[in-house]
């Protein structure tokens, strides 16, 4: 087994070496236009940063955080090489978000120096293989693998692709400053190599940027969130909810589609409350799509997407009952088919229409256990499929309202035997999903938003969460929670 490690290992060393005459190249821009910048390809230096990417986070967590896992060394690394690979006892938000959010570094290493989004993706692999075999004293990780690798394509090129929209090379003064900050935060290895090769402060007559303009939609909300089981309202939280919502490009004005020409990215932060801080991320970014009819202010478009979605909860049952995450679902590897259609609105019609479809395969995904706890582990992985829907209706730009519905099915298909006693296993070396059997989560979504010709909006949303777990050796568990949310939000 140990060979085709190594072997994998160094197919995947070697391709960072790749000029981009062989792997497919995105679709042709004009480059000629003053807003269009080509980075020049260097894909030694994107490795490197790859390398030294993991060199410092091993660094950090080895000699200032002083962590057993990252005392590595020759023995470590042997063993690593001749073990097959766990599933790992991390934390949801560890293991589901921070390491997506890991390969998206890995991922912007590679873009960032001017590898096209198929070029990019060797370097998120080889950089979790390395993290996972070399980096760590812990047995390598499936989960790690995969969530790395997968999520951090998406994440990846979606941070690209945001930072990206904030450059202006024509800028100076504070606002040159403002700009490439909020370009950093959003892709810091972007950031870094701009630093590095002095485009941070360069003074250009063009922008700078490496996309060609697309229409864009940023809305940033702010409100009051409430959670509650259905059941028994006691059992709720209230707290403030942060909200950004991202609309990239234009299904209408293109017929076809190269990676992540267009996308929705949504993040829910939570404050003041007993929610986790990072509560939802969903993405859908498609692969490629073409628009396969057309009519008048008619369009339907078909696609291959990618998707990224991310739930976290938690509750507290009963006035001094303990925390539980009534609901919980990940699927950080996932892909799948979807419609798009789209009606826009017309003088004579006021009346716009957006409606989607998407049936998903879920190569990795996560949720919440009612039985296991081991380590910081007390959710399942698996892998399932996931089915999505969304109709939304607006009258003269003003007033919008939005019905969606979303259904999770994880299946638990490597458990373990039940009774066993947790004290003769090592957390390091648990070789089980968690606890045998599937979960389904199912999410009704209802909004109604006015939004004002200054650019500024009233949100009210409506949701339920109905979770069902069928256990093989427990009890079956259902949970159905409910949560409203008004915030008031800016387009940006």
């Amino acid at each position: 087994m140990t060979k085709y490690y190594l072997i994998l290992l160094l197919f995947c060393i070697s391709v960072f070496a790749v000029n981009g005459q062989t792997i497919p190249q995105e679709k042709k821009r004009n480059y000629t236009s003053d807003s269009i910048r080509v980075i020049q390809k260097q894909p030694w230096k994107a490795a490197g940063e790859v390398f030294g990417l993991n060199m410092g986070v091993w660094a950090f967590d080895r000699f200032i955080m002083n962590e057993d896992f990252a005392k590595i060394n020759s023995h470590s690394i042997k063993r690593n090489l001749k073990t097959l690979p766990v599933w790992d006892t991390d934390m949801f938000s560890t293991n589901l978000f921070a390491h997506p959010y890991h390969g998206s570094l890995y991922f912007n290493s590679a873009r960032s120096n001017g590898m096209s989004f198929w070029e990019s993706i060797p370097y998120t692999i080889g950089g979790s293989l390395m993290w996972e075999f070399f980096m760590e004293i812990e047995s390598p990780s499936i989960n790690d693998m995969f969530a790395t690798s997968f999520g951090g394509i998406e994440l990846g090129e979606i941070t690209y692709r945001l930072s990206d929209l904030f450059l202006d090379d024509r800028s100076s003064g504070a606002e040159r400053v403002g700009r490439e900050i909020l370009s950093g935060v959003i892709s810091p290895i972007r950031g870094l190599n701009r630093l590095i090769s002095g485009d941070a402060w360069k003074s250009r007559v063009y922008k700078g940027r490496a996309f060609e303009k697309v229409p864009v939609d940023f809305t940033v909300s702010l409100g009051g969130r409430y959670l509650a089981e259905e059941e028994n309202l006691d059992n709720k939280s209230a707290g403030m909810n942060l909200t950004l919502r991202v609309d990239y490009g234009d299904l209408y004005e293109d017929d076809y589609f190269s990676p992540y020409e267009w996308f929705h990215l949504k993040l829910g932060a939570d404050f003041f409350s007993d929610q986790p801080l990072i509560s939802q991320v969903n993405a859908i970014g498609a692969i490629w799509g073409k628009n396969i009819w057309t009519k008048e202010n008619k369009n339907l478009t078909a696609g291959i997407f990618q998707h990224f979605d991310y739930y976290d909860s938690k509750l507290k049952m009963g006035k001094d009952g303990e925390a539980i995450a009534p609901y919980r679902i990940s699927e950080a590897a996932a892909f799948g088919g979807g419609l798009i259609y789209q009606r826009k609105e017309t003088p004579s019609n006021p009346v716009a229409i957006f409606a989607e479809v998407y049936a998903n395969t879920v190569l990795l995904g996560a949720s919440t256990s009612d039985y296991f706890k081991v380590d910081n582990r007390d959710y399942n992985m698996g892998s399932g499929y996931s089915l999505k829907n969304s109709i939304g209706i607006t009258y003269k730009k003003s007033w919008s309202f939005l019905l969606q519905g979303e259904n999770y099915h994880i299946f638990t298909w490597k458990g373990y035997e039940p009774n066993i006693d947790w004290t003769t296993v090592d957390p390091l070396t648990l070789n089980v999903q968690g606890d045998t059997g599937n979960a389904r989560l199912t999410v009704f979504s209802t909004n109604l938003m006015y939004s004002s010709p200054q650019n500024w909006n009233i949100l009210l949303t409506s949701r339920q969460f109905f979770r069902r777990t069928h256990y093989r050796y427990y009890e079956d568990v259902e949970h159905s929670t409910m949560d409203i949310t008004l915030s008031f939000g800016i387009r940006i």
